[in-house]
């Protein structure tokens, strides 16, 4: 199945945001993650090899490419996102871009 999208959930914490996505039976390495100014694109397969001679009876497990670009309030700064996967659960930590945060002004 080509297009299907990943759930996922996305939290502030202080200034920075961190995104939380389902992807079990997906490969670490076939993940692909890019950051542009506030959209973040999450990329990537998860395949399954059927045994040689095997006939399907029923299949719904979703396989195949997925692909979801998301909005944030703020900038990003690329340099400083991580990301982790755990046992079916990839957590980005997207960092706010130095120049997007408010600064405090004095007054004299």
């Amino acid at each position: 199945m080509r297009g299907h999208t990943r759930r996922l959930n996305v939290f502030r914490k202080a200034d920075d945001f961190v995104m939380i996505i389902e992807v079990p039976g997906v490969d670490k390495s076939s993940i692909q993650i890019q950051v542009k100014g506030d959209s973040i694109r999450i990329g990537g397969k998860k395949s399954f090899a059927y045994p040689e001679k095997a006939s399907l009876h029923r299949r719904e497990r979703l396989v195949g490419v997925f692909d979801r670009t998301i909005k944030i309030p703020v900038q990003i700064d690329p340099d400083k996102v991580k990301a982790e996967s755990r046992d079916g659960i990839l957590a980005v930590f997207l960092a706010r871009a130095e120049r997007d945060k408010p600064k405090a002004i004095k007054v004299d």
